[in-house]
């Protein structure tokens, strides 16, 4: 009997020779536990490595550096290293393939009120350590905000919705609640005043992230919930507009 042919790793495709070049790269920071800004062996090391002409080790480094996964410094002294993996950079990733699609915001708003809450349930169920600590720093730059603080006021509230985006614990969900709340940001913000709802909107903040810190996975979720719905209601009320229009690039 012939012995049993071991599962491919990846779907077999054809693939260009600077994809498998960057996925191989990619697969030996992983492998390696690289952090972000570690630096990758220099382009004569690495042609040697992979076998490969320094143009297609170029176009396997410029695939990685389009999505962020590295970074080249240029100069002396420079070369790749590795970059990290940023909610801001997929979210244009996002945003491109949304555009192409016909994605409406509308429709980027409804997964943020469904997906928002069950995060905040998960991040109280889970109760990380350094997620808890993240989500206090939050709640200090709440305690400390100015009324008539415009600026800081949008930057606070959004880095609280980044912050209860990322706090499920789930690898996949924290990336795309991030990454969604980066594509609302980005085109919401600029043109966003501070609502009349302001202390509300500071006091369902620190109600969820009371309830996350209690554990209190029921609670974090019905008031999380109770208040996407809110700034839901306020979109469609003060930029009815965005509800229908296309999601853009940027």
């Amino acid at each position: 009997m012939s012995e049993a042919q071991p599962t491919p790793r990846f779907r077999q495709h054809a693939a260009k020779m600077g994809e498998l070049v960057a996925r191989q790269i990619l697969e030996d920071i992983v492998e390696q536990g690289l952090s972000a800004g570690a630096a990758l062996p220099t382009e004569a090391q690495m042609v040697q490595a992979y076998g490969v002409s320094r143009g297609t080790l170029r176009e396997a480094l410029r695939i990685l550096e389009i999505n962020g996964l590295v970074r080249v410094r240029p100069g002396r002294g420079g070369g790749p290293i590795v970059g990290s993996v940023d909610p801001h950079t997929f979210g244009r990733m996002m945003a491109l393939f949304m555009q192409m699609g016909r994605t409406r915001f509308g429709e980027l708003v409804e997964a943020r009120v469904i997906m928002e809450p069950l995060m905040a349930r998960l991040a109280a169920e889970r109760r990380d350590a350094a997620h808890l600590r993240e989500l206090a720093e939050s709640m200090r730059e709440h305690a400390t905000l100015e009324e008539r603080d415009e600026a800081s006021y949008l930057a606070v509230m959004q880095r609280f919705h980044g912050v209860v985006a990322g706090l499920s614990g789930n690898g996949v969900l924290d990336l795309f609640g991030r990454a969604l709340k980066e594509i609302y940001t980005e085109r919401v913000v600029a043109a966003e005043r501070r609502p009349e709802r302001w202390e509300d909107v500071r006091r369902e903040h620190q109600a969820v992230a009371a309830a996350i810190a209690d554990g209190d996975g029921v609670a974090a979720e019905t008031l999380m919930r109770a208040h996407m719905v809110a700034l839901a209601d306020h979109l469609e009320r003060d930029y009815a507009g965005l509800r229908d229009e296309v999601i853009g690039w940027w």
